[in-house]
């Protein structure tokens, strides 16, 4: 019972999400030269990006690739690589941040989904973020698990 109404409550939380409004301006939201971390050498080459899957959507592959400049409600610096979109819309993602006042550099490996909606929604530690796609950039929507929201924009960089 407790996993059904946690369920149904992410999935009210997610829906509020389809236009996240930010209390800071677009411009706030991302920064040229953020810098987050270097990723390390993978002699597996798990952190490439792999060549859009033949078949599957122009709207699903266009988040392949490496997104970044953008800041945490104007703070943390923070950029995602989208390596891989599957036929079954998980994606393998490698989220990083900048340190940033008492918080630390960090790098993960998670594996997120595109949702009916195009969204592509990534699971993290501390909540969910969302990500749109908008005008050729990521708007990201991060929902905190003690409540609030942050909010970022992301750019295509060079991979």
């Amino acid at each position: 019972m407790k996993r059904i109404v946690a369920s149904a409550s992410l999935l009210v939380l997610l829906s509020a999400c389809v236009e996240p409004q930010a209390s800071l301006p677009d411009s706030a939201l991302s920064r040229a030269g953020c810098y987050t971390v270097d990723l390390y050498d993978d002699p597996y080459r798990r952190n490439e990006i792999q060549p859009a899957k033949v078949g599957l959507s122009d709207n699903w592959n266009r988040y392949l690739g490496v997104w970044g400049e953008g800041a945490w409600n104007g703070g943390q610096c923070h950029e995602i690589h989208v390596t891989e979109v599957n036929q079954d819309g998980s994606v393998v993602v490698i989220d990083t941040v900048a340190p940033y006042e008492t918080l630390r550099a960090e790098s993960h490996r998670r594996t997120g989904r595109i949702d009916r909606n195009g969204r592509l929604i990534v699971p993290g530690s501390n909540g969910p973020t969302v990500y749109s796609y908008e005008n050729g950039r990521l708007r990201g929507t991060r929902f905190r698990r003690s409540g609030g929201t942050d909010h970022v924009i992301l750019m295509p960089q060079s991979s």
